[in-house]
């Protein structure tokens, strides 16, 4: 979690597809500094050493290499990228599903479990699905708790830790946006179209997030909680609510 007058980036709990785009992000860096450092030099180069452009007419192996290099160079920046974005974009087989909707200006969650998880008994009572509204908490009671002001919620969204899900995201008005950045998820919420991601969190923690599409004067009082917890006490959670 992060804390006021903290100067890094909060942990990214995604599991092994966020240490893939950590170590990813590192490369990149890796090849930049590179890039710029070389081009620095060759700019020295040529700016500082007289001799080196005064009878420079062409040069025809050195424009082959720098045409040559920038591709490879992207190429090989491309691919990682691309099993990347499909790590990403792969839903697994999930053990609970969950629905976020938008709307102006809050969120609404809807939970049902999967039905083809073979640990649940198929009856009417536990394959229904339990919603809950999530509204901003009022700045003063937010302060009065040390709590994150404009961030925190009266109704926390409750996930299972360390378990496969699949997150559904909609809207009910206008264009939203469901985003965490702790977890790499940042999703449209579009009316009359749902979107679909996975979603899992490698340890117990809170997320905190906001909608990321301006959608009405008070987007910016959206928050998005969610409170991973382990998944026998996300179950007893579900019963507290039925």
């Amino acid at each position: 979690m992060s804390f006021y007058g903290s100067r890094y980036f909060g942990d990214i709990i995604y599991g092994e597809v966020g240490k893939s785009l950590f170590e990813y992000h590192g490369f990149v860096m890796m090849v930049a500094v590179g890039v710029l450092v070389f081009v620095m030099y060759m700019g020295c180069v040529i700016l500082f050493t007289k001799r080196f452009y005064r009878h420079f007419l062409n040069r025809q192996r050195l424009e082959f290499w720098w045409t040559v290099v920038p591709m490879l160079l992207l190429t090989v920046l491309w691919f990682p990228s691309m099993i990347n974005l499909y790590h990403m974009e792969e839903v697994k087989r999930p053990r609970w599903n969950f629905k976020a909707i938008g709307k102006q200006w809050y969120w609404s969650y809807e939970f049902c479990r999967n039905l083809d998880t073979p640990s649940l008994n198929k009856s009417a009572e536990e394959i229904s699905c339990y919603t809950i509204d999530s509204y901003m908490e009022n700045p003063q009671e937010t302060f009065m708790k040390s709590g994150y002001r404009l961030l925190d919620v009266d109704n926390r969204m409750v996930a299972p830790a360390g378990v496969q899900m699949t997150a559904f995201v909609s809207s009910s008005d206008v264009l939203h946006s469901f985003a965490l950045p702790k977890l790499l998820i940042k999703v449209d919420a579009i009316p009359g179209r749902i979107n679909r991601l996975p979603m899992k969190a490698s340890q117990c923690s809170i997320i905190y997030g906001q909608c990321s599409e301006i959608c009405g004067v008070n987007h910016s009082f959206m928050p998005i909680v969610i409170e991973f917890i382990p998944e026998k006490y996300f179950v007893m959670w579900l019963g507290a609510l039925n």
